[in-house]
């Protein structure tokens, strides 16, 4: 049972640092690339404005359904929440699965699948309540902001000591430094680990693992 719950924090961790690594790779390829992948930087501004103004309709006319909509308008970036999915969906996909394999779960292909597809849209429900939980708690939240900051910033610091490496690192640390923020990009990794980690172990609880344990390995 310990192992399995270890198992499921390893994953989770790894999927998580995994999709916040190509989203930092995404914010590369934007500075670097900034004209030919303007239209998909406008697709997902287009797409995250639709995502407020769907939920501002299905609260419409509940008090605090309104101030949480409103939260997310204000304060939350909704270009930087859209382009984080694919890397979600990435990381989710071609790191969680295997790892959980190499680590020695129990699951089956099938099941190690499922798994990571459901995380992926759980991962977006749990963005959507936390970003309307500053209406809540703003102290909190504001705390959670300023952790989600300071991973960012040692991210330009890390980015910076590699930029002769890494083609566009510079030119985008300079860019990040005059007020481009990246702390949404952290809470949505955070929100991936969080998914992958609840939803496997949903999965331990509810769904019967597809391979024989034995009695000092609990089920997946």
């Amino acid at each position: 049972m310990v192992l399995g719950w270890l198992r499921r924090i390893i994953v989770s961790i790894g999927v998580g640092g995994a999709s916040y690594a190509i989203m930092l790779g995404f914010m590369i390829l934007t500075v670097v690339y900034d004209r030919e992948l303007e239209p998909i930087v406008t697709f997902a501004f287009d797409t995250g404005r639709y995502v407020i103004d769907t939920l501002d309709s299905w609260v419409a006319g509940t008090y605090w359904g309104q101030i949480g909509v409103n939260h997310m308008r204000e304060r939350v970036n909704m270009t930087h929440v859209i382009l984080s999915i694919p890397a979600i969906i990435i990381a989710a996909i071609f790191v969680g699965i295997p790892l959980n394999k190499v680590l020695g779960g129990t699951r089956t292909a099938f099941q190690r699948i499922v798994i990571a597809l459901v995380s992926i849209p759980f991962t977006v429900v749990i963005a959507v309540a936390l970003f309307t939980f500053n209406a809540i708690v703003p102290e909190t939240y504001a705390a959670l902001l300023r952790f989600a900051d300071w991973i960012w910033q040692q991210s330009l610091n890390a980015l910076s000591g590699w930029g002769e490496a890494i083609p566009g690192a510079r030119k985008l640390t300079n860019v990040a430094r005059q007020g481009f923020s990246g702390h949404h990009y952290v809470i949505m990794a955070l929100c991936s680990a969080v998914a992958a980690f609840l939803v496997n172990g949903l999965f331990a609880s509810t769904v019967r693992s597809g391979k024989p344990t034995n009695l000092m390995e609990a089920s997946d």
